[in-house]
């Protein structure tokens, strides 16, 4: 009895030593896997997926909201918001899910969505630092995507 009682705890020791070392691993493969699909489009599916819809219904709905087209510009804009330190990617991917799962349009060449946006992901009113920052930002959209 003494003999089993040893080797369950040698294994309990051995695993508690190497559970950092798997977590490590683990860690670094999540945060590869994330690297690997850093798009908006992904994002929005993964939000949509993690509050309980099929994933390809989610594929489906994030496809509706977010074209080709609009995928580097979105990813520009998130850049842009978390470099000014406006929002943060987690936020406009929020953002931008419930957008999807309601069917609403978004529209990012216009100075009013930007803010509109920004105001109701801090709800509160902005300050004019960040109006005027939006405002270059909607122009700068409005030239690069005619």
């Amino acid at each position: 009895m003494h003999k089993q009682n040893f080797i369950t705890l040698t294994l309990i020791i051995s695993g508690l030593a190497l559970n950092p070392v798997m977590a490590n691993a683990v860690f670094t493969t999540v945060t590869y896997n994330q690297n690997i699909n850093d798009s908006v489009s992904s994002g929005i599916s993964s939000l949509l997926y993690s509050r309980g819809l099929e994933k390809e219904a989610a594929d489906e709905i994030t496809e509706n909201l977010v074209s080709e087209e609009e995928e580097d510009l979105l990813k520009g804009l998130i850049e842009d918001l978390e470099s000014e330190k406006i929002v943060s990617r987690k936020e406009v991917l929020e953002y931008l899910s419930t957008k999807a799962l309601h069917k609403e349009n978004v529209d990012f060449h216009s100075y009013d969505h930007l803010v509109g946006m920004v105001s109701k992901i801090k709800q509160r009113s902005l300050e004019n630092k960040t109006l005027k920052q939006l405002q270059k930002m909607a122009q700068n959209n409005k030239y690069i995507f005619v």
